[in-house]
């Protein structure tokens, strides 16, 4: 599972992938991409140090297909930096340490179900001020 918390609109991105390497990585980055207009310039990317975030094939695809897209890296072992670090820990707790799931389709559901009633719980909660109009925040 890839997801990304936007912190300038308190939304939540996710997407599931039977694998986690950098094709998948480069996927979700693609979908995320899509997801905000032309007005948007510049899209900050928080990460942590894991080595599919870092690979040279991942930032220089990057770099060439999404330039809008900015690459910053979290200082090693520290999560509590991590903004969607909170919301992962909200999902395992109501959607996933409690059930039992047949297969991956069902955990992947269930991910799916969570993420679209947390957003629909939080949808215009946040006002973005004009420092935000052109550039969002996104923690993965």
């Amino acid at each position: 599972m890839f997801g990304v918390y936007d912190h300038t609109n308190n939304q939540m991105w996710t997407h599931g992938y039977k694998r986690k390497t950098g094709k998948q990585f480069l996927d979700f980055i693609n979908r995320v991409d899509q997801k905000y207009d032309d007005n948007i310039k510049q899209i900050f990317l928080v990460l942590d140090n894991a080595s599919i975030h870092k690979s040279n094939k991942v930032k220089q695809t990057i770099a060439k297909c999404h330039p809008r897209i900015h690459l910053v890296f979290l200082p090693t072992r520290s999560p509590e930096l991590n903004l969607i670090e909170v919301r992962w820990m909200w999902l395992h707790r109501q959607a996933i340490s409690s059930s039992t799931f047949q297969n991956e389709h069902d955990i992947g559901k269930a991910v799916s179900d969570w993420t679209i009633n947390y957003n629909k719980k939080h949808v215009g909660k946040m006002s973005i001020n004009s420092l935000h109009k052109e550039s969002i925040y996104l923690f993965t």
